[in-house]
């Protein structure tokens, strides 16, 4: 066992052991008598919390880091897409990453909703088309429906959304080595960053995604145990273990879970690849969001009723609590709702949830406190993010808990209908939706209101109380807030996602007399149109000619500017608005596989995981420029590298200073290799040479992070650097 993973296990063990003891300690000093009811609810929830963290930590105990083994050689493998009513051009995009997939296969588009003109694009998009005349059991009785036609001996899933990598199955095939491997499951990941899972900071290049703690840390958690499960899309079986279960499970509108359990049952070995081979849309809007949590939450807690783990043979006792995990996990909305409403009532009631809120109690709570989230944040290893985290199970309580009641009355024959997330244009938030955190809200600051005026006027039994109760009743309102804020402010979302991400490009304007060329950078793009950096301010609705250097290969293109604006956090520079002109099926195609298979992985290694807050906190004290003669600014600039090979490459700066840069580049550099640079600035060309300081390969085969260190500069070039630096914004 790795010693980096004992020192996790160790805050493990030290944070259930303070919630143990406070637990205790609330159970023999803090219950009042005098409102039994409200202190209940009270420890309840606190409970609740405690057999919470203990499942979490379990499946936390040892995070299984596993290697790709070779591939299989010469096995037959069908790609099931199945759709129901999803847009084609979603569609054509999967089926896009299906045909670069380099390991041999056939791709089959299941259609539910019997689509003439779905039929006809597959044809001419090389796929086998498949459809049936009876829509039973949704997305299971489809894929089962397919089994009984396809003759592949391993089944990859992909959801109609759902764009596989080049090596998707080079990646994944060689678990089934294994005789007993019944799938191998691989990461969600989610591309279009506006969606409600995304909290990004482009200026600061930080993302945090709502699900990357569960995909990314959980499930290989839980691949310890055995215990990881198919999650829907992404995944590869073998053929031969679904049919030992019948195919899919039907009965759930969760048949992913429920499958999985079927199997494990059987004594078939799940794998868990943590390795993002796949990227996918995400809800763009809260209703869609809403419809995909409660589908999952009503179809993981009906599991309790239909398939429950604690009792279905075959299982190991790990299997048990792990799976037992995932369904008490959706009861959050419970507790939440406690923790939500109690201070309020205690203000407007005049009841203390809490015996006494004397020195004895507030110090064991702080201290309980301050544990709780501190072990949280170190064990999730930066996936996780408490304020986020209780930002998002304040805007989905109410709707677990619905959940929940559908799920016992479908005892009494009420019966779940499976509905599709929908992934098109994003729909206004309606009052009725975040109507739960409205009253929250306006109950907590109602509350805060009132406990300040039975303070000012003395009306209060005890001032530490009821100031702690008011102080409740402040975060309560802030995370209701926050969730009303994030689910109403004005988006405005495009309807197509652009992929945040910079590239070269080239731009020529035949027709100004003056024949205006120059280089600038995207900051995102799609198949439709770009945001261009440029030097050169560029007229509204003017024909210019773009050259997209997407690595080897130069697209050109015809565009229109839309829009041109100054750019607020540089000195010199431009923002176009461009939109792409006459371009053809297949150019749109090259640059849809250039953003998923380069710019995404690009994107997550600057966008990514950061280092602790401690790690953090001393880089930055490191940086400061009192400590650091060349500080790097972070600026995207067009760069031409000359290497002694005579290989020329075009691409964009990451960072710079007055002694060195850094860049992506798409081969890779030795170290200590010359290079000849050329950088475009608003102030001038920087022409430099210089020598590969470090190279990082950040995506296999595709890109390699190169940092460059200046061993020569010539004529005024050091002073355009020194004065870029101060120029741009810190």
């Amino acid at each position: 066992m790795q010693t980096k993973q004992i020192k996790y296990q160790i805050v493990i063990i030290f944070t259930l052991g303070v919630y143990l003891y406070y637990l205790t300690y609330r159970l023999r000093y803090t219950i009042n008598h005098e409102a039994l009811l409200l202190s209940i609810s009270f420890y309840y929830a606190d409970v609740h919390g405690f057999i919470s963290l203990f499942l979490f930590a379990f499946q936390l105990w040892n995070p299984r880091e596993r290697r790709s083994p070779p591939a299989l050689h010469d096995v037959s493998v069908d790609i099931y897409i199945p759709t129901y009513n999803e847009d084609i051009p979603v569609i054509r995009k999967t089926v896009l990453g299906c045909a670069t997939i380099s390991y041999p296969h056939k791709t089959y588009i299941l259609d539910d909703g019997n689509r003439p003109e779905l039929a006809k694009m597959a044809m001419a998009w090389g796929c086998e088309y498949i459809t049936r005349k009876e829509r039973l059991h949704a997305k299971a009785g489809n894929l089962n429906h397919a089994l009984q036609l396809t003759h592949g001996e391993f089944v990859v899933i992909l959801d109609t959304d759902c764009v596989p990598q080049p090596d998707f199955l080079e990646k994944t095939l060689g678990y089934f080595h294994d005789q007993k491997v019944a799938f191998v499951q691989t990461p969600h990941n989610y591309y279009n960053v506006d969606s409600f899972q995304f909290r990004v900071n482009t200026e600061k290049k930080k993302s945090w995604i709502e699900q990357n703690l569960f995909y990314r840390l959980i499930m290989p958690g839980r691949d310890y145990w055995n215990s990881a499960f198919f999650a829907g899309t992404a995944a590869v079986f073998r053929k031969k273990a679904l049919e030992d279960i019948g195919g899919f499970a039907t009965g759930s509108i969760t048949e992913d879970i429920h499958t999985t359990l079927l199997l494990y049952a059987r004594g078939w070995k799940g794998v868990y690849h943590n390795e993002i081979l796949s990227n996918e849309l995400a809800a763009k809007d809260l209703k869609n969001y809403q419809i995909q949590q409660l589908r999952w939450a009503e179809g993981n807690i009906g599991m309790f009723f239909t398939c429950n783990p604690l009792f279905k043979k075959g299982l190991t006792i790990p299997q048990r609590i792990c799976f037992s995990s995932t369904i008490f996990g959706w009861l959050f909305g419970f507790p939440k709702l406690v923790y939500l409403t109690i201070p309020s009532i205690a203000v407007f009631a005049g009841l203390n949830p809490i015996q006494s809120f004397d020195f004895s109690f507030i110090w064991r709570c702080v201290f309980f406190l301050v544990v709780l989230i501190t072990g949280f944040e170190v064990v999730t290893r930066g996936y996780g993010k408490i304020l986020y985290c209780e930002s998002y199970t304040t805007m989905n309580f109410f709707v677990v808990i619905k959940a929940a009641f559908r799920s016992i009355f479908g005892l009494f024959g009420l019966k779940s209908i499976f509905k599709v997330t929908g992934k098109g244009a994003d729909e206004s938030t309606s009052l009725l939706s975040i109507l739960p955190q409205l009253a929250i809200y306006l109950l907590s600051f109602a509350g805060v209101a009132w406990g300040c005026l039975k303070l000012y006027y003395g009306m209060s039994g005890s001032f530490s109380g009821f100031a702690s109760v008011i102080f409740w009743n402040c975060i309560n309102g802030l995370l209701a807030y926050s969730v009303i804020e994030k689910t109403t402010r004005p988006h405005h979302k495009r309807k197509d996602f652009r992929f945040i991400g910079t590239i070269p490009v080239r731009y020529v304007l035949p027709e100004r007399a003056d024949s205006i060329s120059g280089l600038g950078v995207t900051r995102d793009i799609n198949e439709f149109g770009l945001s261009l950096v440029a030097c050169t301010p560029l007229s509204t609705n003017e024909k210019i000619s773009l050259y997209l250097h997407l690595d080897q290969k130069i697209l050109p293109c015809k565009a229109s500017v839309l829009f041109t604006r100054r750019d607020d956090h540089t000195h010199g520079m431009f923002i176009h608005g461009i939109k792409f002109e006459e371009l053809s099926r297949d150019e749109m195609d090259m640059i849809n596989l250039y953003c998923f298979n380069k710019v995404l992985p690009r994107f997550r290694y600057q966008f990514g995981k950061k280092p602790s807050v401690l790690l953090r906190m001393l880089y930055k004290f490191y940086s400061h420029e009192r400590f650091r003669k060349h500080v790097r600014r972070k600026i995207p600039l067009p760069l031409v590298v000359q290497t002694s090979e005579n290989l020329s490459l075009t691409v964009v700066t990451n960072d710079i200073s007055t002694s060195g840069l850094s860049f992506m580049s798409y081969v890779p550099l030795e170290s200590g290799a010359a290079l000849t640079l050329e950088v475009f600035t608003p102030l001038g060309m920087v022409i430099a040479e210089g020598k590969v300081a470090q190279q990082r390969e950040i995506d296999v085969g595709n890109s390699y992070f190169i940092g460059v260190k200046f061993v020569h500069i010539s004529g005024c070039s050091e002073d355009i650097l020194a004065n870029l630096s101060d120029k741009y914004q810190k």
